[in-house]
């Protein structure tokens, strides 16, 4: 029983400490997921305001490349306005040129017909129209290679802004790629937080569980070490009860040797006394010698008489004696029948006086010659000298 109780407490205390273990890791790795779950929120706020600067230098950098498409528009129609003008320029010149000639014509045959003096106020005339010619040619090509420097300069600064166009086209690109990657970043971010949250959640309960777990051991710990503290008390109380019965066993063996030894005196004494009656039925002896009987008187033995419960029901034996000795106060009587003769403990016998039944009793401590019977049931007082059977 003690070996028992050891090893339930031993089980009890290695499955607190299993118990305490394990609650000491899942706050632990609760813990840790909880610094996890602040450092994701912190990079995830970083990426978060990353991705909003992105988005504004995105917007920024879109109305830039707005801009210079209207600024690239705008130089592309005065780019075709100043064709324009170059073209009509280019016609001016052609139609004036071919008017040239055909004004050299004409002046060449009225030269030859007209007098000296006309062809002095012509050629006057003529010297004043072409330089007036010249001056105009002059005017329109100034004007038509400050159009081509224009128009180059247009062509330098729209292939810078196509330059430009392309770099921020890039630029927008990459931001693009970043934007997505961001995304791709804070999808991957959220889906590790909620992980983390199911985890976190699931590590709570976990530990809710394991709590409740705890209590119930612990009120179990607390009902078994109420019922081990019991048993320990039933245990001395068995221990003093068995002690106790110990030292009556020990007590009764001591009075029915005693009383063994006496019976064995007064069963030679009897012998002797039936020999001399013998010899003097037999006329060996004086007629007129007086034998007295002497009534056999034992000392008082105290045997304490088994439960009830304890007791065994035995088959009825068909042994026949009687009762040497009666002791009402402590419930037995000793009967002069033994082991010798075949009865054992727990044998049962009927008391009779007159050949009828005024009792039961039954056999608790055997010795070779003698017994000692409790009491179990009498209808009147037994006395010494009633038959069993």
């Amino acid at each position: 029983m003690e070996k028992k109780m050891k090893f339930i407490i031993i089980g009890l205390l290695g499955f607190c400490i299993v118990c305490l273990f394990l609650f000491i890791q899942a706050a632990s790795q609760q813990q840790r997921l909880f610094r996890e779950r602040n450092d994701l929120k912190t990079e995830n706020t970083s990426l978060v305001s990353m991705a909003n600067k992105l988005e504004n230098d995105l917007k920024e950098t879109q109305g830039k490349i707005g801009s210079l498409k209207a600024e690239r528009d705008k130089g592309i129609e005065e780019l075709n306005e100043l064709q324009k003008k170059f073209e009509s320029a280019s016609r001016a010149r052609d139609e004036l040129i071919e008017k040239l000639k055909k004004n050299k014509q004409p002046q060449a045959a009225a030269s030859a017909s007209q007098p000296v003096q006309q062809q002095a106020s012509a050629s006057q005339n003529t010297d004043a129209y072409w330089g007036m010619v010249l001056k105009a040619k002059t005017d329109l090509e100034m004007q038509l290679s400050s159009i081509q420097v224009e128009l180059r300069n247009l062509q330098i600064s729209n292939e810078s802004l196509q330059r430009e166009k392309s770099v921020l086209e890039i630029g927008i690109n990459s931001l693009r790629n970043d934007k997505k990657d961001l995304l791709r970043q804070l999808d991957y971010n959220q889906k590790l937080l909620d992980s983390m949250s199911q985890e976190v959640v699931r590590e709570r309960n976990d530990k809710v569980a394991i709590q409740d777990s705890f209590k119930t051991i612990r009120a179990e710990n607390g009902v078994l070490s109420r019922q081990l503290k019991s048993l320990v008390g039933r245990k001395e109380a068995l221990d003093k009860k068995v002690v106790s019965l110990q030292e009556g066993k020990t007590t009764v063996e001591k009075r029915l040797n005693e009383m063994e030894t006496m019976l064995t005196d007064r069963a030679s004494k009897i012998d002797s006394l039936k020999n001399e009656l013998d010899a003097i039925k037999s006329g060996k002896a004086d007629d007129t010698e007086k034998v007295s009987k002497e009534s056999v008187e034992l000392p008082a033995i105290v045997v304490r008489s088994a439960p009830a419960a304890g007791r065994e029901r035995a088959e009825v034996q068909t042994f026949s004696g009687k009762i040497l000795a009666v002791n009402l106060d402590s419930n037995f009587v000793v009967i002069d029948l033994g082991s010798s003769t075949g009865v054992n403990v727990g044998n049962v016998f009927n008391v009779y006086r007159d050949a009828r039944s005024i009792g039961s009793i039954g056999v608790i401590q055997t010795r070779v010659n003698i017994s000692a019977c409790d009491i179990k049931r009498m209808s009147t007082p037994l006395k010494i000298g009633d038959q069993v059977k």
